[in-house]
């Protein structure tokens, strides 16, 4: 584990790590030395006094210049190396002193690493503070023992003073962003090289998680449990917050720490650690000695040295090759004899690498390389470690499978790359768009349109709508875009666009991600619609397979059709593709897509929408908002959508309160409101933790009220665990106790037929054994294929839930031949013996008893999350939003939050100064591949000059009939005919003839409020 903090004092810096009698203490285990470049060149070495020590600190150097004096001057910085506690105990009670050298060797190698490529000066360009590589550091190491609560933990500090020494010559300050910004990445690759250290010393490893944590094999769970008190403190707490996250369990560890406490006996209290073991039947002797037969440093000549080492070798060396061979192809791994002759070690970085680029490609189109390895490194791989790592990445890079981009001045992410594949697609989306151009026949024309549109209408269209419903209309181009705010009556304007369509005989389709995004274009705007998925599963064929009748029958039924695709800035470039695609062989008229591109966008992949906006598609926009209903709403929602969180939250004003626990605080602000309140009232919260702890305590504070009443009714529930496909190949994933769904065809890479089965365990080959309730099996998640996707895999975890009469639920998949769908909200109507009756949205029963698949997929739903509740509205709002969610303190999921609420918004946030600081930050914005390479300027990044378009050669994978190969000059961007909304009109707030404007409706007496 690594952690990392200022240095607030160098005199007390000093007194704490340097203390005059901290080393001399007898059986002391500590250690002080002075390292880094920098270090060396100030001719500090050996030992660390507690007056050199402050002295540096305070930009001291020994030849009495003065570094960086300023005020508020900031001496360091603590980079914290903590071994795993079954490490610290295998040193201190079982008595193995070679895991500390381990350990300290693992610690030199990263912070060589963390000098070579993130130490960092600045230098002034035209005014400007701009960063400059130095490649050296002052730093001294302190080797700790004991954890805050005097467990055994093995800890490193290596604290690193602010000097840096530049290309000229001179001393200044460090410019440490990227200490702070890599400090995963530098987490990753100390657990990498501790991993090797240990493995070289003999110890088999156990991973414990995605992020390459471990444990040393053998030392019982009981013992790390009894040497873990700190760690039980902080779950402790994390558990009162209904906080799981890293990020969360982090923040709990740094805002709960008390002054380590002195030992003057460490005699004794090593004597008690034994004690303490061997009450629990440990001692650990057996264990060291077996891996002091294992290690690789086995005394030269012995039977160790030439016989079990030798033959070991010869069996991973062996086993490595085989299963090269049994694997399936990858296209990113040496085949032939290069593959034949790579090392067990140089086999595993390939394949890591390559799973790496995948994991991080279904989700992005583009990364930092900084982020690639440690995604590679977290995999937890025998032997592989950054330095082979950033070799692979240099040869995939030299073969042109990996892309190298261009960053922007002020992009702190460091160097990008991409793939052939992701620049294809966007090339690809590019040209189809601009192939459309001319090719639609107008429903009506330019003229005629806005009389017909406002007599279509439920209510008068605003100058926005009505030019953005004219373009759609009149446009001879078969791609267009409407760009719209949230609030904007986009729904209304397609209520009328559909009414024109269908009047001139034209057939008109709905396309939305997700099921309840369907329902809501067939009841706010009359478009029979489905999802985005079904329709590329059920077409996506024709794009190949063209001339045969199922292309001709599917052609006849979709030639001079309109499909309108809703929430667009959700739909990844892959689908976006495969759309276009589909368009073109089957005919359709005219593709819509209609969305906001400040929103949120797609899971996987891309940025497809807010791409083809930039290149210049044929466009008109809808800037104007009429659902707030309060000139302060109107404001924070404007400021969200131009990406001013930090302002917006300001004008909340005191709307914004913090709370150590939002979460709770949420709950119970909302249950102390009158029934009739919350009927209106929504929470809304950024992360799955959060809505959980909502849900539970909504629920717990119903129960005791008597709102929700009866019986209970004991289901069990799998919530979906959030992987990628990729991730399933590696047995790192796995734990006891999840179960893997597999869909519809099975798994046949490793012979497993459809259905859910439970992890039972690991086993030491890399196998994962399941059961089915009648049978186990074993399989090598490896042997699934890296490129196949129809197996549908899913990894879930089980949840027990209590439903009651008068529950709120979601459901978390579909059952369409029912009318269930995922993220659609019910009401449990009543409890039964052996079954539940729920009451759905259009107010239709159905009875679900035991056994009955859909009582495994519901999850309470007095909460929902950001992607929940995008495209919907209500009255008012209780949104939670926490500092520690880093990932999901961005701007995308603030404007979500702040723009679904009509008259009143409350949010509610542990640290309201430093989740406005990460807001600003973090735009939320996702990847593409041509803005990575300077090709296209889509979220203003400005970046350096274009590099030459960058020839992938062929790839295989979707074509486009008649599209040129990606290849060459990229098809240029042109500034396409763009009809803007005014967006200035006056928009009454009285609701359309239907009672709904791209809004959600309650449901009379019982009303849920949401329908999501």
């Amino acid at each position: 584990m690594l952690s990392i903090a200022p240095v607030r004092s160098a005199a007390g810096a000093a007194n704490y790590f340097a203390k005059d009698d901290y080393y001399t203490v007898e059986g002391s285990s500590e250690v002080s030395l002075w390292a880094g470049e920098g270090a060396t060149d100030l001719g500090l070495s050996g030992e660390v006094t507690k007056d050199g020590f402050e002295a540096i600190l305070n930009g001291s150097l020994p030849d009495g210049e003065a570094v960086a004096q300023v005020e508020n001057r900031r001496p360091g910085f603590d980079l914290t190396f903590s071994m795993p506690k079954s490490a610290s105990v295998m040193a201190y009670v079982a008595g193995d002193k070679r895991i500390l050298a381990a350990n300290m060797a693992a610690v030199a190698k990263t912070m060589a690493w963390v000098e070579k490529n993130l130490a960092e000066g600045r230098r002034d360009v035209e005014g400007r503070k701009v960063p400059v590589q130095t490649g050296n550091l002052v730093y001294a190491l302190f080797q700790h023992d004991t954890s805050r609560a005097l467990d055994p933990q093995g800890h490193i500090h290596a604290v690193i003073a602010n000097l840096t020494r530049m290309p000229g010559g001179n001393w200044q300050a460090l410019h440490a962003d990227k200490l702070w910004s890599r400090n995963t990445v530098i987490g990753a690759i100390y657990h990498a090289h501790l991993r090797s250290e240990l493995e070289r010393l003999g110890y088999s490893l156990d991973m414990k998680g995605k992020h390459g944590t471990f444990e040393i094999a053998g030392v019982p769970k009981a013992v790390l449990a009894e040497f873990s008190q700190r760690r039980a403190e902080i779950l402790e707490r994390a558990t009162h917050l209904g906080i799981k996250s890293p990020e969360g369990l982090r923040e709990i560890t740094k805002r709960s720490r008390d002054p380590k406490l002195g030992v003057e006996d460490r005699a004794a209290l090593k004597q008690e650690w034994a004690s303490r073991a061997a009450a629990l039947g440990f001692d650990g002797k057996a264990l060291v000695a077996a891996a002091e037969a294992r290690s690789v440093f086995a005394p030269a000549g012995s039977i160790f040295d030439k016989g079990y080492r030798a033959i070991s070798d010869a069996i991973d060396t062996a086993r490595q090759r085989l299963g090269g061979l049994l694997r399936p192809h990858d296209p990113l791994v040496d085949t032939g004899l290069a593959r034949a002759v790579a090392s067990p070690a140089a086999a595993r970085t390939q394949l890591a690498v390559a799973s790496a680029v995948r994991i991080l490609g279904e989700r992005e189109a583009a990364w930092p390389v900084d982020t690639l390895a440690k995604t590679a490194l977290d995999l937890g791989l025998k032997g592989v470690t950054i330095e082979g790592v950033e070799r692979r990445i240099g040869a995939l890079v030299d073969r042109r499978q990996l892309i190298q981009g261009v960053a922007a001045a002020a992009d702190r992410t460091g160097r990008m790359v991409t793939t052939r594949e992701a620049l294809q697609t966007e090339e690809r989306i590019f040209a189809a768009v601009e192939k459309g151009r001319g090719l639609a026949s107008p429903v009506v024309s330019a003229d005629a349109a806005p009389g017909r549109l406002q007599d279509a209408a439920e209510r008068p269209l605003n100058p926005g709508q009505l030019a953005a419903a004219t373009m759609i209309l009149s446009s001879p181009d078969r791609s267009v875009v409407v760009q719209g705010v949230a609030g904007a009556g986009k729904s209304t304007m397609l209520q009328a666009v559909a009414g024109v369509a269908q009047a001139e005989g034209r057939a008109i389709m709905g396309l939305a991600f997700q099921n309840k995004m369907v329902a809501d274009l067939a009841e706010g705007a009359g478009i029979k619609a489905q999802t985005i998925a079904s329709f590329v599963l059920a077409n996506e064929r024709f794009i190949a397979e063209q001339g045969t009748d199922r292309h001709q029958a599917a052609r006849a039924s979709l030639a001079g059709s309109m499909l309108v695709v809703d929430e667009t800035s959700m739909v990844s470039s892959s689908d976006m593709l495969k759309l276009h695609g589909i368009a073109e062989t089957l005919g359709v008229d005219k593709l819509v897509l209609v969305g906001d591109r400040q929103q949120l966008s797609s899971i996987d992949a891309g940025k497809a929408f807010a791409m083809i906006q930039a290149g210049g598609g044929t466009m008109a926009r809808m800037d104007m908002n009429i659902r707030q209903r309060t000139d302060q709403l109107r404001t924070v929602a404007a400021l969200a959508n131009i990406g001013k969180a930090g302002a917006a939250l300001a004008v909340l004003g005191d709307n914004v309160i913090e709370e150590a626990d939002p979460a709770s605080a949420a709950a119970d602000r909302w249950l102390a409101l009158p029934p009739t309140e919350r009927e209106v009232t929504a929470i809304f919260a950024s992360g799955r933790d959060a809505r959980t702890v909502i849900n539970e305590r909504i629920q717990d504070g119903l129960v005791a009220e008597g709102s929700v009443k009866g019986e209970a009714f004991q289901v069990t529930v799998y919530e979906r665990i959030n992987t990628t496909r990729e991730e399933l190949r590696h047995v790192s994933t796995y734990r006891p106790g999840q179960t893997l769904e597999v869909g519809a065809g099975g798994a046949r890479d490793v012979g497993i037929a459809a259905g859910r089965y439970d992890v039972v365990r690991i086993v030491r080959s890399g196998k994962v054994e399941l059961a089915d309730g009648r049978r186990r099996i074993r399989f090598d998640p490896l042997k699934l294929s890296p490129t196949e996707q129809r197996d549908r895999l899913q990894l879930a975890e089980k949840k027990s839930l209590a439903l009651r009469e008068g529950d709120r639920i979601r459901w978390t998949a579909n059952d369409k031949a029912r009318g269930l769908f995922n993220s659609a909200l019910a009401r449990v109507a009543t409890v039964e013996s052996g079954a539940i009756v729920v009451e759905t949205a259009d107010r239709q029963q159905l009875r679900l008893a035991e056994g009955d698949p859909m009582l495994s997929r519901l999850d309470l739903a007095y909460s929902l999350n950001m992607h929940m509740a995008q495209g919907i509205t209500t009255d008012k709002a209780i949104t939670v939003m926490s500092s520690h969610e880093r990932h999901l303190s961005n701007q995308r999921l603030f404007n979500v939050a702040v723009t679904r609420v009509r008259d009143a918004l409350t949010m509610i946030v542990d640290d309201k100064e430093k989740l406005s600081r990460q807001l600003d930050m973090n735009p939320g914005n996702k990847t593409s591949a041509l803005e990575t390479l300077g090709r296209i300027d889509i979220d203003g990044r400005r970046c350096s000059a274009p590099e030459a378009p960058f020839d992938p050669g062929p790839i295989d994978g979707l074509g486009l009939p008649d599209i040129p190969a990606a290849g060459g000059e990229l098809p240029p961007l042109p500034a396409g005919p763009a009809t803007e909304g005014a967006g200035n009109g006056k928009t009454p707030d009285a609701p359309d003839k239907s009672g709904r404007s791209d809004t959600l409706p309650l449901l009379p007496e019982r009303g849920l409020g949401l329908d999501l």
